[in-house]
């Protein structure tokens, strides 16, 4: 057994105990054969946790948590996601990425929490993320030792129940602009529709679930 695919399946697990702890469920159902949970709280608006494991078929797993604050809250939307092989993980990415305050609080505290951080890689990015991801924005690659892997699920984990923690402030304020904005830019990400492809989804079953499970805007709901 792979020790990394263990940990990402703890974690993964663990990601899925604290939104039952702190959210109910939503039945959505779209028609997809693989695990997708979402959650809805009073203090968030929506939390979607997508788990892809195909170990067996492709020896890679795919893990992907975004929470959307209420849309009277000015809060910052959390994302995290994972792509790994049974002896790397070739990518994580971390985020809390501005919504309708760029200037909140808790984008200052996320900012404080991740600076330093020596394996999170600073790249170019292209426009359609500079448009949505906050400059303190973790990305790795390569993580090949269990010990590196437990340093970016710590730091999920200890944000995750950060978020959920001080996420819910209400203010006489409409954040649907901002946040459609995240998800019509995150749609247009080259690469999660090549992964889906690569593991034999069809075209139309990936641009589905793009457009209606993993980003939809809150018309869509």
């Amino acid at each position: 057994m792979s020790m990394i695919f263990d940990r990402l399946i703890q974690a993964s697990d663990n990601f899925l105990n604290v939104l039952k702890r702190k959210g109910e469920p939503v039945e959505e159902d779209h028609g997809f054969d693989w695990p997708n949970y979402v959650f809805r709280s009073g203090v968030f608006r929506r939390a979607h946790l997508d788990i892809l494991d195909a170990r067996d078929t492709k020896k890679l797993y795919m893990m992907h948590l975004c929470i959307f604050p209420h849309t009277n809250d000015p809060g910052p939307i959390y994302g995290f996601d994972l792509i790994a092989g049974p002896s790397k993980v070739t990518g994580a990415f971390h985020d809390f990425s501005p919504g309708y305050d760029k200037q909140h609080c808790m984008l200052d505290w996320f900012h404080d929490k991740v600076d330093g951080i020596e394996w999170s890689k600073k790249r170019e990015l292209p426009q359609w993320a500079k448009n949505i991801f906050s400059g303190s924005m973790v990305a790795a690659g390569n993580i090949s030792t269990v010990e590196e892997l437990d340093i970016i699920l710590s730091l999920a984990n200890e944000t995750l129940h950060y978020y959920l923690e001080n996420i819910g402030s209400s203010s006489d304020i409409d954040s649907t602009e901002s946040q459609n904005w995240y998800c019509n830019n995150q749609k247009l990400n080259p690469h999660t529709p090549k992964v889906m492809k690569s593991l034999g989804f069809d075209s139309d079953t990936v641009e589905r679930f793009i457009s209606t499970c993993l980003f939809p805007t809150v018309n869509q709901l």
